[in-house]
């Protein structure tokens, strides 16, 4: 029984010695699971986030389950699933006017809905293939992309009035839109084409096109305008570039993540998270480390979970929310990360 007891005591130690090293590099992860949030019967994709900054609520479209999910950051919990979406993809909150607004790309249409009750109030028909958005606190235009591969269009909405009231075309169908606050440009991603876009928004036009070499597509897109500095996210391979803003000339290159459908700036701790996976039987958070406005280094990889391609990053609550649809036994889920460790 000694020597029985003597090698379970041996065993034990070695598996110590063996996860010890990985439980320390789980700690020192620039990003930190905090929670889980389950959404039970949300089948298939996920696609992109919204956020209600004074409600505390997260929107998530699940969008081959049709519906648009409601989680409450108070109660930690999902608290509504809203019907009747075609395909959910870009979702978006208006604060100065308690609507929210669901990009549909099977139908094409933007779902307008009341922020309190939910209660379906506008569906503005714009075209097929309807995805991301974007939004300008100045004028309060929401812009959206439609289309596909051999046109496009970025559809305006006044979100004061519910209105469509104009459009900027394109060659390909536009998407990751990014404004800037400090002039009138977007910067886009087009479906079909590995190149950037650059649209005036007072203009209303296409300025210029910023090729993309060594990519399949260009598919998220994030911005620094402090340092006029733009990064894409690509598939094909996956990979983060980083643009000039002012010349429109890549500056640098680095190891990315396939399956990426979503990229964000933490302009506080100057980095950058890119999320991916979709398709994929293991998701990441890919964190980066900006040096200075040319200099930058892979940090991290952050395991998420198995098609887990969109994210929002909130720095009014300090967290980085993934969005993962169900898998493998496990629930649809929101997985809420802390950023830690600074730099």
């Amino acid at each position: 029984m000694r020597i029985r007891h003597a090698v379970f005591i041996a065993m034990g130690l070695l598996v110590a010695w063996n996860f010890a090293p990985n439980a320390c590099a789980q700690e020192k992860l620039p990003l930190k699971l905090i929670q889980t949030i389950p959404m039970p019967n949300v089948q298939g994709r996920m696609d992109h986030l919204g956020v209600d900054i004074k409600g505390k609520r997260l929107f998530a479209a699940a969008l081959d389950n049709n519906t648009l999910e409601v989680i409450d950051l108070k109660a930690d919990k999902r608290v509504i699933s809203i019907p009747g979406q075609s395909m959910p993809q870009g979702v978006f909150y208006s604060p100065d006017f308690k609507r929210l607004f669901v990009a549909n790309g099977t139908d094409g249409t933007c779902k307008i809905y009341a922020g309190d009750t939910f209660k379906l109030l506008d569906s503005l028909p714009l075209g097929t293939g309807l995805d991301h958005i974007g939004y300008d606190p100045a004028t309060k235009y929401l812009y959206s992309g439609y289309g596909d591969t051999k046109s496009g269009v970025l559809a305006i909405i006044d979100t004061r009035t519910n209105e469509h009231i104009g459009d900027i075309k394109s060659d390909f169908r536009p998407g990751g839109i990014k404004l800037e606050k400090s002039g009138p440009r977007i910067f886009l991603r087009f479906t079909g084409s590995p190149n950037i876009g650059v649209v005036d928004r007072k203009k209303r036009e296409v300025i210029a096109t910023w090729p993309v070499t060594g990519v399949r597509q260009s598919n998220s897109l994030a911005l620094d305008e402090a340092h006029h500095r733009l990064f894409d996210g690509t598939n094909g391979p996956g990979t983060l570039i980083v643009f000039d803003t002012e010349s429109g000339k890549q500056i640098a290159q680095l190891e990315g993540i396939e399956g990426t459908d979503d990229t964000w700036y933490d302009a506080a701790r100057k980095r950058i998270y890119i999320s991916g996976g979709r398709g994929a039987e293991v998701g990441f958070a890919y964190v980066y480390q900006q040096k200075d406005a040319d200099k930058y280094e892979l940090i991290a990889k952050v395991p998420t979970r198995a098609n887990a391609g969109t994210s929002i990053w909130v720095p009014e609550f300090n967290r980085y929310f993934v969005s993962a649809a169900a898998h493998g036994g496990q629930d649809a889920a929101i997985l809420v990360f802390e950023p830690s460790h600074e730099e």
